[in-house]
C-alpha cells in the first residue's frame, strides 16, 4: 500500500516542497520531513546549478518519491514552472516550503494569500551574513515584499537570522537548521570508506605525513589560488595538500603548484562523490575551506563529522559550525592569517602513522536530530 494512504499517515499533516534540485546535503533533512508529515516533494531541475551528482545514488538514499516541475523555462538563472499552483491544489497540503525568494516562492505565497489563507508558507533561505548584506535592488524588493506575506524562514544560523529581523522584516516567523547530515546516517558512510580510505593512503604514500584536505569545485570564488600560495610560504615538509574536485581552473591550478615548487606536496585527485569523496575525511588532519563567498559550505560539516580540524573562510556560513575547539576562523583575503592558522594546526597535528581502523570522534557543536526537533516544534 502506497504511505499517503496508510492509517498512521493519515493524522499526519500534509506538506508540500517545492526546491530546485536534489543534492546530497539535503537528503537528510527531507528524509526527516517526510518521516514526520505525509510529505510530496517536487523539483525544478534535475541537478542543481553548476552541480552534477549522481541522482540515481542520491534517489536511493531518499525515503520519499522525486517527482518534478517540467512545464517551464530558465531565465538569468531562475526556474519558472507553470504547473506549482496545480500541485498545490492537487496535494492540498497544510504547510508548503519553498527555496529562497525564487519565483515559485512568489507565485505561492501570491496564490495563498488569496486562494488558501490557511495554508502556512515557509521558505529556506542559506545566506551567509555576507550574501545577506550583499542583497541589493530587485533582489533586496523582493526579499521585502515576501517578508509581508510569508509564515515563516529557516536560516542556517542565529546571526543572518538576527540581522534579518533588524534590517528586512520582524513579521515572519524565525527558524534556525545549519546545513548538516544527520551524523548517524553520515557516519555509516564514513565507515564503509574505511577500506577505501586505506587503499588511498597507500597509493598516495599518505604514511608519515600531515593531511590538508579542501573538497569542493575548482571555480575562482572558491580561492584555491589564494590556498596555493599560502601553502607555499608554510615552513614545514611533513604535510600534503589533498584537493578533491574538478572545474574551470584545474589546469590553471595544477601550473600554480607547478610554479610554486608544490608538485610534491599537491595531489589533485578530481571529482568524487559516494565512498570515493567520504574516505578522505576519515583521516586528513585539517580541513580548509578558504571561500572569498559561500552561502553555507555543507563540505564544513562533513568533514567535522569526519574528524578533521577545520579552518574556514569568516564569509562561510558555515563559519557559525566553528568553534574554539573544532577550529580556526581565517580571512580569506589576508595570506599570513591563514598561513599562521595552518602552521598552528599543523602543528598541532601527527603524521598518519597507521592505515586506520575505525572512525574518530565528531567535532560537530550540534546534532541534526536536535535541531530538526526543535525546528519542527515551531511549524
Amino acid at each position: 500500500m502506497d504511505k499517503k494512504s496508510t492509517l498512521s499517515n493519515s493524522a499526519k499533516k500534509n506538506i508540500l516542497v517545492f526546491h530546485p534540485a536534489l543534492a546530497p546535503y539535503r537528503v537528510d533533512f527531507f528524509n526527516a520531513i517526510d518521516k514526520y508529515f505525509n510529505a510530496f516533494f517536487y523539483f525544478s531541475l534535475p541537478n542543481p546549478i553548476e552541480q552534477d551528482f549522481d541522482q540515481k545514488a542520491l534517489r536511493n538514499r531518499c525515503s520519499f518519491q522525486c517527482n518534478y516541475l517540467d512545464k517551464g523555462f530558465e531565465f538569468f538563472g531562475r526556474s519558472f514552472r507553470f504547473n506549482s499552483i496545480g500541485k498545490i491544489k492537487s496535494t492540498n497540503p497544510d504547510v508548503i516550503l519553498c527555496s529562497e525568494y525564487s519565483p515559485i516562492t512568489c507565485l505561492t505565497v501570491l496564490y495563498v494569500s488569496f486562494f488558501r489563507k490557511k495554508t502556512k508558507v515557509y521558505t529556506l533561505c542559506d545566506d551567509s551574513i555576507a550574501n545577506s548584506k550583499e542583497r541589493k535592488g530587485i533582489r533586496s524588493y523582493i526579499t521585502k515584499v515576501i517578508a509581508k506575506y510569508i509564515d515563516g524562514i529557516i536560516f542556517t544560523n542565529e546571526e543572518v537570522a538576527n540581522w534579518y529581523k533588524m534590517n528586512v522584516s520582524k513579521k515572519p516567523k524565525i527558524l534556525i537548521l545549519p546545513i548538516i547530515h544527520n551524523e548517524v546516517v553520515y557516519k555509516e558512510n564514513l565507515e564503509q570508506s574505511i577500506n577505501l580510505a586505506n587503499n588511498n593512503i597507500g597509493r598516495y604514500n599518505l604514511l608519515g605525513k600531515k593531511i590538508i584536505l579542501y573538497v569542493g569545485r575548482l571555480v575562482e570564488v572558491k580561492n584555491l589560488d589564494f590556498l596555493m600560495t599560502c601553502v607555499s610560504k608554510i615552513n614545514q615538509n611533513d604535510f600534503c595538500l589533498i584537493i578533491v574536485g574538478d572545474g574551470p581552473l584545474r589546469v590553471e591550478l595544477e601550473e600554480q603548484a607547478r610554479s610554486l615548487s608544490l608538485l610534491d606536496k599537491v595531489i589533485f585527485i578530481g571529482k568524487q562523490e559516494n565512498e570515493s569523496l567520504y574516505n578522505w575525511y576519515t583521516f586528513s588532519n585539517i580541513f580548509v575551506l578558504p571561500s572569498t563567498s559561500e552561502r553555507f559550505g555543507a563540505v564544513v560539516n562533513e568533514a567535522l563529522i569526519g574528524g578533521c580540524f577545520v579552518l574556514c573562510s569568516s564569509l562561510a556560513g558555515a563559519s557559525s559550525l566553528i568553534n574554539n575547539e573544532n577550529g580556526l576562523l581565517f580571512d580569506p583575503t589576508n595570506e599570513m592569517d591563514l598561513v599562521e592558522k595552518l602552521e598552528i594546526a599543523l602543528n598541532n597535528s601527527s603524521v598518519l602513522e597507521n592505515k586506520i581502523e575505525q572512525l574518530r570522534v565528531s567535532k560537530m557543536p550540534i546534532e541534526f536530530d536536535t535541531m530538526f526537533n526543535t525546528l519542527i516544534n515551531q511549524f
